[in-house]
This record gives structure tokens, sequence and C-alpha cells, in this order.
């Protein structure tokens, strides 16, 4: 039995990897969209969104790809991320596909949602279980600040990925 694509699935794909890898390298610009010492999360808004437009496979290999370039960025233990991100991802695509709209409004949430999980996973196993002393300075001043900013840098980025969905996908989620 064969699985038949439409011819143009690749492209699609082409061009979701490019604009992870040219997020990912916003991202690591030094400076690059920097407030004061805060930084957005480009690569996890860009998962989230194709988890919005695409199916649940879709979802978690962007979500496992996004979260491992965020263990590269972050210096932290490599897959932490990524196995987060993936798991949500899918729940994501899951959760539009029977619960919920693709709208902007449920991106941002997911998001938030998203962003806010890691970060307490990533405070708990990295700062809070080695009993670290004024360790919810570095969770309260660094790491959830950049949620709300991250979230706002999420609008750009699901229009970018609603039009290439909307242009390459024969059926959207509405």
């Amino acid at each position: 039995m064969k699985l038949i694509l439409p011819k143009r699935a690749p492209v699609k794909w082409i061009i979701y990897a490019v604009v992870l890898l040219v997020l990912y390298s916003l991202q690591t610009a030094p400076g690059f969209l920097t407030i004061k010492t805060y930084e957005p999360n480009l690569v996890i808004p860009f998962a989230v969104c194709v988890a919005l437009f695409e199916n649940e496979v879709a979802a978690g290999v962007f979500g496992c790809i996004a979260g491992m370039l965020c263990d590269m960025d972050y210096h932290k233990l490599f897959g932490f991320n990524a196995i987060i991100v993936m798991c949500l991802c899918v729940v994501i695509s899951f959760l539009v596909l029977y619960l919920m709209r693709t709208k902007l409004i449920n991106a941002i949430f997911f998001v938030g949602a998203l962003m806010l999980v890691d970060a307490l996973l990533d405070y708990l196993f990295f700062y809070l279980i080695w009993s670290y002393e004024n360790s919810y300075i570095i969770l309260l001043r660094y790491i959830l600040p950049a949620i709300p900013y991250t979230m706002v840098i999420t609008i750009p980025i699901y229009f970018l990925i609603k039009a290439v969905a909307t242009k390459f996908n024969e059926t959207l989620r509405a």
C-alpha cells in the first residue's frame, strides 16, 4: 500500500524547516529583540502554530525539533525541552482537532501555557530540587517575565504559519 502525498507537500515542509531555522538564528542572535534582560523564545511559538494548523505527527516532529533547539540555546540537559515541547504540541494538536478552534487567541494561550509548564519544570529540576538559596529570584526575575514577551511575539509567527498552511493545505482546521 503506497502513501499518496500531494505534489506540493514537500515544499510546505521545506518552508516550515527554513522558517524554523531562521527563527532559531534570530533567537540566538545577540541582542535581537532584547528588552532589558528579557529575550523572547521564537521557536516555541512556531511549534505551537504548526500544532494548530497541522496534524499530530507534524506537531510532534516540529515540537521535538523546536525543543532540541531550545536545549542547545539554553545549554541545558539535551532532550529535556524536546520531550516537554513535543508532548505538549501533540496535546495541543489533539485539542484543536477535537475541542478548540484554530484562532490567534488560542495560539497565544497555548504558547503561554506551554512556556509556563516548561518554565516551572525547568525551575523544579534545575534549581529547586538542588535547594539553591534564593532560587526563586531566578524564577521571578528571569524565567517568568519572558513568557508574556514570547506571547506577544506569537502574533506575527501565527500569521506566517497560517499563510503557509492556507497556501498548501487542502483543508484547514476551522
